[in-house]
């Protein structure tokens, strides 16, 4: 009876030789099929592999809590679209409850000696995708807590869509990563043992969130003081957050305190602005 040979570019044609010239067997063919290939990184994946490199020395804790925020989604939800983005929710209430507790706004620097650098205001980090270039990009914004929500969104919006000559941070981080890489990780290096050139180049804080696609970030890569991500937002109001923060600087205490504060901030002033986004209410 005639041999029975594999159909044409069967990945098991290349593993005869593997096989005494017979055609191999499907467990040999995981193993030896095809051929591999060689993919440069990305200026995008350098620094995601330069920053889960740097975080590794942070020791971080995560506390995980659900939130109740009924009123906040309700006030939003009765606004014309487009409306203000979670985003821009958390990042000024996250920003108010960091004003007000300035262990939120520390950084653990190790040179020349141990000691901590505390920011005079909040400043966030939101970490988005572009579209364009295909890796991640980073708005800085200085004093969410003073800014109105429109705003906040209009800074994210540009931030997101901007054309890469416009984002002067974007273009900065791609010079960056075109650096070679031991020099790329003696500057981190360098800025996490300062400690305020990681303030001033990232923030007091970061958030990111892929709650919109229905999953949860529940660790991070971010080399900032503190970390902050969410969930889906249910329909109740409810909300899985997730707060990651350098335990040199942050007790678990004062890490439940601001997600209490957290709540507080959604629930009463960011509501509040909501309510008056939408107008006054129309007479009986």
């Amino acid at each position: 009876m005639a041999a029975r040979h594999p159909p044409a570019g069967s990945p098991y044609n290349s593993d005869r030789k593997y096989n005494n010239g017979r055609p191999a067997t499907p467990l040999a063919g995981r193993f030896f099929a095809g051929r591999m290939k060689s993919i440069p990184l990305s200026p995008g994946r350098r620094l995601m592999a330069d920053l889960s490199w740097a975080s590794l020395r942070v020791p971080r804790c995560v506390l995980t809590v659900r939130l109740e925020v009924p009123r906040c989604c309700a006030a939003r939800a009765a606004l014309a679209v487009p409306r203000p983005p979670w985003t821009t929710l958390f990042l000024k209430a996250f920003a108010q409850v960091s004003a007000a507790q300035p262990a939120l706004r520390r950084a653990y620097a190790a040179w020349p000696r141990p000691h901590l650098v505390e920011a005079e205001h909040p400043v966030g980090c939101i970490v988005l995708h572009r579209e364009a270039e295909g890796m991640l990009g980073f708005a800085r914004i200085r004093g969410p807590d003073r800014r109105p929500l429109p705003e906040l969104a209009a800074l994210l919006d540009h931030a997101a869509r901007a054309p890469l000559a416009q984002e002067r941070r974007l273009r900065n981080m791609r010079r960056f990563a075109g650096f070679p890489w031991p020099l790329r990780r003696l500057a981190l290096l360098v800025a996490m043992a300062l400690a305020k050139p990681v303030l001033r180049a990232g923030g007091t804080f970061a958030i990111s969130t892929l709650g919109s696609r229905g999953v949860d970030i529940v660790d991070s890569v971010s080399i900032l003081p503190c970390f902050l991500t969410y969930g889906p937002i249910g329909a109740d109001g409810g909300v899985q957050v997730h707060l990651c923060f350098d335990h040199r600087v942050i007790d678990g205490a004062d890490g439940a305190v601001a997600l209490a504060a957290l709540q507080a901030a959604l629930e009463g002033p960011v509501t509040d602005e909501l309510r008056a986004l939408a107008g006054p209410a129309p007479p009986c």
